[in-house]
């Protein structure tokens, strides 16, 4: 379990339990005990509630591996550009105290960003590093002692494990690592800024543009659409009316092989009566036959019949008449 600081328990204002933020009597009686701000602490830079922090005696500008030294000259960032600054004043909290950071409003007005991170942690010794940005079209001149940021202190209700320490900022000097990073940071000049500005204008136009040519065209899809629905529509009435018509076909169908086999029946049938139509022509052209014959015998016979009769009657003429 992590042991009380003996050196703050007895510098708070207000004793209680939970996350309290501490006003300007608590932040002024530890900062003259040495905690919370070890060095450099003005009253000036002190808020009701928070305390603004400066910019201390060394900057670095993006680009560039040298220190400035900004008791000699002041901190010039040109537009687009990056710097870091060393803080003022040292910080040294105590294990139930953190820190949060908060950028000051003329920063904003100037066109310069804070890049840092947002909290102390607890237990943490050391000076702050702070990047800057200079977002803005003209170059920003910051000399030393520039209120930079706005840190409001919060005591917990409980010490925690305290924060490792960095070496070189414990020292107010920069790390290594942040000198290389700061050389190989690429400046971006305001002209190439201005390049890049008017190239996003220019596709935010053409967007623009092909944002109302798909406008243009989503009507025709939109009816478009429509008209295919209607025809999905028409194709299904038509798929019903197919179907309807497939099984009257399938009627049909059995309908004509109905009357197919009964066609085959009726044709064996007058095969059968044509045979039997044959043969019945057959034996009447044998009794034609035999009527003929018979038509001739009498003919003959009748004919010897009137040669008789008439010799007969020639007689009794001549008798009757000698």
């Amino acid at each position: 379990m992590t042991k009380p600081d003996p050196d703050t328990q007895n510098l708070f204002g207000e004793s209680g339990a939970g996350t309290a933020v501490l006003v300007a009597e608590d932040i002024t009686a530890m900062a003259q005990a040495g905690r919370l701000i070890s060095r450099e602490f003005d009253d000036k830079s002190l808020q009701s509630t928070s305390y603004d922090f400066r910019i201390g005696e060394r900057a670095v500008v993006g680009g560039e591996s040298n220190e400035i030294d900004l008791k000699k000259q002041r901190l010039v960032i040109e537009p687009g550009s990056y710097a870091g600054v060393i803080s003022m004043e040292k910080v040294k909290l105590p294990n139930n105290v953190f820190a949060q950071i908060g950028s000051k409003r003329k920063f904003s007005y100037d066109g310069l960003i804070l890049l840092t991170g947002a909290v102390i942690d607890p237990g943490y010794e050391g000076y702050l590093l702070f990047g800057l940005y200079n977002a803005s079209t003209k170059k920003v001149v910051l000399p030393m002692r520039t209120k930079i940021c706005n840190v409001v202190f919060h005591r917990l209700s409980k010490e925690v494990k305290a924060v490792s320490h960095d070496p070189y900022l414990l020292n107010g000097e920069f790390p290594p690592e942040f000198l290389k990073q700061m050389a190989n940071a690429e400046v971006l000049p305001w002209a190439k800024i201005s390049e890049e500005v008017r190239r996003i204008q220019e596709l935010t136009t053409a967007v623009l543009d092909l944002k109302a040519q798909y406008n243009d065209v989503l009507e025709p899809i939109k009816t478009l659409t429509r008209n295919v629905d209607k025809v999905n529509g028409d194709v299904g009435q038509l798929a019903e009316q197919i179907k309807s018509v497939s099984n009257q076909v399938s009627k049909l169908d059995e309908f004509s092989q109905a009357n197919a086999r009964l066609v085959n029946e009726i044709a064996v049938s007058v095969k059968a009566l044509a045979g039997k139509t044959g043969e019945q022509d057959a034996e009447l052209r044998r009794l034609a036959s035999k009527v003929d014959m018979y038509a001739i015998f009498w003919k003959v016979f009748w004919g010897l019949v009137l040669v008789a009769a008439g010799a007969a009657l020639a007689l009794i003429l001549r008798k009757a008449f000698p």
